[in-house]
């Protein structure tokens, strides 16, 4: 099979040549989209560009949402951190819903033999 284009060295290395050629507008343009160049400082930049329209209700709203999402799936009601990947990564359940685990912390033994039982599966 024949692959076109240029491998991935020659590729990267043409990126850096022009992220290195145009460093100075890419500056430019970043410290513009995020709001403080020509500023009396940066934080005042920051505050005042980017980061102005987002206030503080939103911040906890985010936090409380990646909270959220990162909770246990075994129980609409458990909001332990869902740390254990159940049925191939789709559910992260606590160690209290886990399957395997069935309330007890996982030990080296249970890891190798929950590995070894994965590795085999067809």
């Amino acid at each position: 099979m024949r692959r076109y284009g240029p491998p991935a060295a020659v590729t990267a290395a043409a990126a850096a040549v022009i992220l290195v050629a145009f460093w100075p507008h890419v500056r430019s343009e970043f410290f513009v989209i995020l709001g403080n160049r020509d500023e009396s400082g940066g934080w005042y930049g920051w505050w005042s560009g980017n980061a102005g329209g987002l206030q503080l209700f939103q911040w906890i709203a985010l936090a409380m949402f990646l909270y959220w999402h990162h909770t246990c799936h075994g129980d609409p009601w458990c909001l332990r951190w869902g740390k254990y990947p159940a049925a191939g990564g789709v559910f992260r359940l606590c160690r209290h819903h886990h399957p395997d685990l069935a309330g007890t912390r996982p030990r080296r033994e249970m890891i190798h033999r929950m590995h070894a039982e994965w590795k085999q599966r067809p």
